[in-house]
C-alpha cells in the first residue's frame, strides 16, 4: 500500500511543501518525492544512508545548493 503525505522543510530561507509517497519495494522502502516536475527517489544505499536517485536511476549530486541534502535530512528525521 502506498502512503501519500506532504513533506515540509525549509532550506536557505525558502519553505518547501512537497508531495511524497512512501512505498515498500520487496524488503526495502522508498520515498518518491516530486520536486520541480521531477520524481526523486530517496532510498537507503549499501551503508544504510539515504541517497537520492532521479528518474533515470542515476544518483543525483547537488554539491552547490544543498537542497537535496536538506531533503535527505528531513526524510532521515522521519525514520
Amino acid at each position: 500500500m502506498d502512503n501519500v503525505f506532504n513533506l515540509s522543510f525549509s532550506h536557505d530561507g525558502k519553505q518547501y511543501d512537497l508531495e511524497a509517497v512512501f512505498q515498500r519495494v520487496g524488503y526495502i522502502h522508498q520515498f518518491h518525492i516530486q520536486l520541480d516536475g521531477q520524481t526523486l527517489i530517496v532510498e537507503f544505499d549499501e551503508e544504510r544512508n539515504y541517497r537520492v536517485i532521479g528518474n533515470n536511476t542515476t544518483v543525483i549530486n547537488d554539491s552547490g545548493q544543498g537542497l537535496l541534502k536538506a531533503l535527505v535530512e528531513k526524510v532521515s528525521s522521519l525514520h
